[in-house]
This record gives structure tokens, sequence and C-alpha cells, in this order.
């Protein structure tokens, strides 16, 4: 009888392993995912900050020449 037993114990942890396994290797696979998600994420951060600081360029370029009457900012106002 305890042979009996110890089998089905043998058969139920190796089941309970590789479903154990299972799940281990799709967390593995969502984490690389999930890292690789995160990079594409930064590329695109890093990309909108550029676009961020163009826009801040143009927009002071702007300020300036509404600041000489819409003036270039190299022209000179000869009196």
């Amino acid at each position: 009888m305890s042979i009996i037993l110890a089998m089905v114990i043998i058969t139920w942890q190796h089941g309970k392993n590789r479903a154990l396994t299972q799940l281990l290797e799709k967390c593995q696979t969502q984490d690389a995912n999930h890292i690789d998600k995160i990079f594409d994420l930064e590329q695109e951060n890093a990309d909108l900050m550029e676009y961020t600081m163009e826009l801040e360029t143009d927009n002071s370029i702007l300020g300036s020449c509404c600041a000489n009457n819409g003036l270039d900012a190299d022209t000179t106002l000869i009196d």
C-alpha cells in the first residue's frame, strides 16, 4: 500500500513540477516582452523630448521676432 501511495505522490509531484515549469517559461516570455516594450517606450520618450526641444527653440525664435515687431533678429534700424 505504501508503495502505491509513494507512486501516486511522485506522479502528482512530477505533474506539479511540469505545471510550474510551464508557468515559469510563460513568465520569462512575458518579462522579455515587457523589457522590449520598455526599450521601445524609452526610445519614443527620447524622440518626443527631442521634438519638444525643437518646439521650444522655434517658440523662442518666434517670441524674439514678435518682440522686435516682426523684424528679423539680425535686422537693425537706422535712425
